[in-house]
């Protein structure tokens, strides 16, 4: 028996403080390199800029002035420099993104929901895949002890951010680390844990952010002592047909399965008829 990072009660306490201390979840928090040199670049980027729209501005003017002199030339603004941005550290990206989720539960503004995760996880900026890891193992982690109707609220919110590119995948990816590899302590307490995180990995694969292989590079507990090949075989029949006739598909099964699953079924195909 392996010896479990955290068991069961103290699942309770973890899920009340989203930001979950375990030592520093998605990996090693972005080290900034100095920026001086960066941003002096993008200031002297910005003027020069600056200068070249007011020049095209100055001459658009007076060509438009000269071909209609009773209709005034509207002066082109200059681009605004974009601020740099302070974007919160991922634990607190975790909290913020477990309370955007619970304030839309209640007053379901899914608008404003997308716009604080765009907000604190700022996706393509340093240190976006580890923000937006965080915001998704929170908010995950929040609703697989929830009813459904939330599961498929945040799936609403998840699935929108990464249509929109302010989710990447590879926080999809790492932010289900957690939810996947303490799942049998959830669905002790929560038992419709398991269908709903099949529900979410199989909608976030659907949306194109992952592929069913990822489970194969999961938390080690989750593939010795989480049944993860039944797992994947659920999350292919949530998925339809043609993820059912993949031949990858099964392969991952095929990879996924124990000595126990062994005993049960001889193949991955006498496995997955079983469900």
């Amino acid at each position: 028996g392996m010896r479990r990072v955290n068991s069961g009660g103290s699942f309770a306490a973890f899920n009340q403080d989203q930001g979950s201390q375990r030592g520093g979840g998605g990996g090693g928090g972005g080290r900034r390199k100095s920026g001086k040199d960066r941003s002096r670049s993008r200031d002297r980027r910005d003027k020069s800029s600056e200068r070249k729209s007011a020049t095209r501005a100055a001459m658009e003017a007076s060509a438009a002035e000269a071909a209609a002199a009773d209709t005034p030339a509207e002066p082109t603004p200059a681009p605004a420099a974009a601020p740099k941005k302070d974007y919160p550290p991922p634990e607190e990206c975790g909290k913020k993104a477990a309370n955007a989720l619970k304030e839309y539960f209640v007053a379901g503004d899914a608008d404003d929901c997308v716009l604080t995760f765009h907000e604190i996880v700022g996706a393509g900026a340093e240190g976006s895949s580890e923000r937006g890891a965080k915001a998704v193992e929170a908010s995950v982690l929040l609703v697989l002890e929830r009813k459904a109707e939330e599961v498929e609220k945040f799936l609403e919110i998840g699935l929108r951010c990464v249509k929109e590119g302010k989710l990447e995948g590879e926080s999809v990816r790492v932010g289900l680390n957690d939810p996947l590899e303490f799942l049998s302590d959830i669905a002790i307490d929560a038992p419709l844990a398991t269908d709903h995180l099949v529900n979410i990995v199989a909608k976030f694969i659907g949306a194109g952010a992952l592929e069913l292989g990822f489970l194969t590079e999961a938390p080690e507990y989750f593939r010795t002592d989480g049944k993860a090949a039944r797992f994947a075989g659920k999350v292919m029949k949530a998925s339809g047909e043609e993820a059912l006739g993949s031949d990858a598909n099964v392969e991952v099964v095929e990879k996924l399965m124990t000595e126990d699953d062994r005993k049960e079924h001889s193949t991955a195909k006498e496995l997955l008829a079983s469900l």
